[in-house]
């Protein structure tokens, strides 16, 4: 599936890297994070469960046989709320360690949350974020989705589109429509 998907260069210093795409894009996002794990420890904040392993360690694996110690380089928090999502961010040390954001929108989309406290929730975790890319590398990937939830993604995502530096928006590409004859 992740054959449409171009790669990313690894994020920098001093920079946000956001990528808006659909979830084909998990892939590549493991090869960036493999990139950054054969350099030292890397952060990783899942907030949409899709931190997909197995592509990691293949990644890995196609550069180094010890996986095991670039495995555990990555350090994984999972968030399930927008709550979460911005303990975690306050929680990590302002160092050099680079930080990998998976489908931040996701725990924002949570109707239970008054939009307005999901903005400004929002809003502080892009703050931390900002302050931590000063001194680490900083992705972050954004989920694009096609429901009922896309206007209110759309409104979460502006936010995001502001504070990035580099921008890479990537769509499904589009299955073409066959008529199957009836005989």
């Amino acid at each position: 599936m992740d054959r449409h998907i171009t790669t990313f260069p690894a994020p920098q210093t001093g920079k946000i890297s956001l990528v808006v795409a659909p979830r084909a894009v998990v892939g590549s996002l493991m090869t960036i994070l493999a990139t950054l794990a054969l350099r030292g420890q890397v952060t990783v904040i899942d907030s949409g469960n899709c931190f997909d392993a197995y592509t990691l360690a293949r990644a890995l694996r196609a550069h180094t046989h010890q996986i095991d110690a670039a495995l555990k380089r990555v350090l994984l928090s999972r968030a399930f709320t927008c709550y979460q999502v911005l303990a975690m961010l306050a929680e990590l040390p302002m160092d050099d360690t680079p930080v990998i954001v998976l489908d931040l929108l996701s725990t924002f989309l949570d109707e239970s949350v008054n939009l307005n406290k999901r903005l400004r929730l929002l809003d502080s975790s892009l703050n931390l974020l900002r302050r931590i890319s000063q001194d680490a590398p900083v992705a972050i990937w954004a989920r694009t989705r096609t429901s009922a939830v896309a206007s209110e993604d759309q409104r979460l995502l502006l936010p995001l589109l502001e504070i990035a530096h580099d921008i890479w928006e990537l769509q499904a590409p589009e299955t073409p429509i066959h008529q199957l004859p009836l005989f």
